[in-house]
């Protein structure tokens, strides 16, 4: 029984030692892999913020991979809006930047760890070619969609904030990355879109925003009055520095477009800083209401289709 006993003690010591040996080899070696993999992430993501915090600051983007100017525009409110942009996409394209450096990393870091724990990584490295074949046949979607996401990322297309339409989709973007993008509807509806489905993308954030107002005017109204309640509106936004700031250059009206025997149509197009043109389109109806009641001027009358 002590024969039996003393062995076991010497096997439980012997145990313990090659443990302690283990953590003083691997185990510190393992310890070093994850401090340098936490730190090289943060270091890289300090030099991505640095990166693209410098091209907001300098008023670059990225487009096709090459370094643009994006000049200044000299209306106010049209410049704002641009550094808005600016700053949106710095953003995104960081955070995008930092996620694939997160993934790089720390999968050199596993395969370094798996080979401290006795792994034999040649094998497996060996099979990523059959396996990377296999994974790229099943995987094709999702290849599509991430080389999709970093076109629209790198060429602008889009940008968190932006209201666009995705043709079954329109909406507010909450969020873009390499592989789906996040619309929010008018109905409060969160529509998630793999980005290898976007065909066509209409973006109403970008470049000057149009407001578009028709007038549907009564038939026996004076198109003199007409004109002065349109000019009286003019005048009121830009003296308006709500709207004036809003608003990029002047406002145009056209003269009469189309007669009928009730009505005929005049219309109002203003150009805006992106994305204000239905907050102006609502503010010139608002407005020029006021402004035909003050002088006597009708709208016409809904059309109604009869019924055979």
């Amino acid at each position: 029984m002590n024969f039996l006993a003393d062995t076991t003690t010497q096997e439980a010591f012997s145990l313990v030692d090659r443990i302690g040996q283990w953590l003083l080899s691997n185990g510190v070696t393992i310890l070093v892999i994850i401090l340098v993999a936490l730190l090289v992430r943060f270091v890289v993501g300090i030099l991505v913020n640095r990166i693209f915090q410098t091209m907001y600051q300098s008023g670059s983007r990225i487009s096709r991979m090459t370094n643009v100017v994006v000049k200044k525009h000299p209306d106010a409110g049209l410049a704002a809006a641009h550094e808005e942009r600016r700053k949106q996409r710095a953003d995104t394209l960081s955070t995008a930047s930092k996620n694939v450096a997160s993934v790089v990393i720390w999968s050199i870091a596993f395969v370094m760890i798996l080979s401290q724990v006795g792994v034999n990584i040649a094998p497996i490295i060996a099979s990523l070619g059959v396996a990377g074949l296999a994974a790229g046949i099943g995987a094709q979607t999702l290849i599509k969609d991430v080389l999709a996401g970093v076109i629209m990322l790198f060429e602008d297309l889009v940008a968190v904030g932006d209201y666009v339409d995705l043709q079954f989709a329109e909406g507010t973007v909450e969020n873009v990355n390499l592989r789906v993008t996040q619309v929010r509807g008018l109905n409060g509806v969160l529509w998630t879109v793999r980005n290898g489905e976007i065909i066509s993308l209409g973006n109403y954030s970008r470049g000057l925003g149009t407001a578009f107002v028709m007038l549907d005017i009564a038939s026996g109204a004076d198109d003199a009055a007409v004109t002065e309640a349109i000019h009286a509106v003019f005048d009121a936004l830009k003296a308006d520095h709500k709207w004036s700031k809003l608003i990029v250059g002047a406002p145009e009206a056209t003269g009469i477009l189309s007669v009928d025997g009730a009505r005929y149509q005049r219309r109002i197009t203003a150009d805006t800083i992106p994305g204000k043109q239905w907050e102006v389109e609502r503010e010139i109806r608002k407005r020029l209401r006021v402004e035909f009641d003050k002088r006597g001027v009708e709208f016409a009358l809904p059309r109604f289709q009869e019924s055979a």
